[in-house]
């Protein structure tokens, strides 16, 4: 059985803003076959807002992906597969027409446009704060935003094992709906596709952040209201793949 690399993201500045959410919430959006992960007895949602410094799904050429940066803000919830742990995507907004399209055909993700920008603010010490904008202005699709200004509030380090950051962040496998589009996924079972993620370790640190809007939860059914526990990373280097 080969390994294929589907695509490959580097990203920074990685804020990760975690709720617990209800069951009847998350369950219709998900597809047969997965069920949700709990962590202290409650269901959770996340919301992943990054710089996307270098990104390629194999369905796009090289020439014609975008080579600058762009915001991306996703929204996901924690499942089980054959008793194996995953995640699910329930939105992603990217600040790339063409990266968006690309990653729907490709990845199969619910993928959507968005006006995005990320201001960072560095230190003698590296990355000091992050000033996250993202509204979707996808024609036909619902409105949804996500502003937050962000940063570490220490050093960064592997997440604590049994913690609620290694639930939400050190994940290596995630699912999507098989009647979008993914030929680049392996089947998971009737109605379901499967890639894997291959990457070192999460480096996660404490986190300050202010979050000022957030309604990608809304168009869903999903209430993301109160504060969020927060974890922030100064970056990573992945690679979907895919087992055929």
């Amino acid at each position: 059985m080969r390994m294929d690399t589907a695509l490959t993201t580097t990203g920074r500045a990685v804020l990760f803003a975690h709720w617990p959410v209800a069951d009847d919430q998350l369950r219709p959006h998900l597809p047969d076959g997965l069920e949700l992960d709990r962590y202290d007895g409650s269901a959770w949602a996340s919301v992943l807002a990054f710089e996307v410094t270098a990104a390629r799904p194999r369905a796009l050429p090289a020439g014609l992906w975008p080579t600058g940066t762009f915001g991306e803000v996703n929204l996901r919830t924690y499942v089980r597969h054959d008793d194996r742990p995953g995640v699910y995507f329930l939105s992603l907004d990217a600040g790339t027409r063409v990266g968006a399209a690309a990653l729907h055909s490709a990845m199969g993700m619910p993928c959507y446009v968005a006006a995005t920008s990320v201001d960072i603010r560095r230190s003698n010490d590296g990355i000091e704060s992050v000033a996250f904008r993202s509204r979707r202005s996808q024609p036909g699709q619902p409105a949804a935003t996500f502003a937050a200004d962000y940063g570490p509030a220490g050093a960064a380090g592997p997440v604590e094992p049994g913690s609620l950051a290694e639930f939400c962040i050190e994940r290596r496998r995630w699912f999507t709906d098989a009647s979008q589009p993914s030929p680049y996924l392996a089947r998971a079972g009737p109605g379901l596709r499967v890639g894997e993620i291959d990457r070192d370790p999460w480096q996660v640190a404490p986190a300050t952040a202010a979050v000022s809007e957030n309604s990608l939860g809304r168009p869903l059914g999903v209430d993301l209201s109160g504060e969020p526990t927060v974890h922030y990373s100064p970056g990573f280097e992945s690679a979907v793949t895919t087992r055929r």
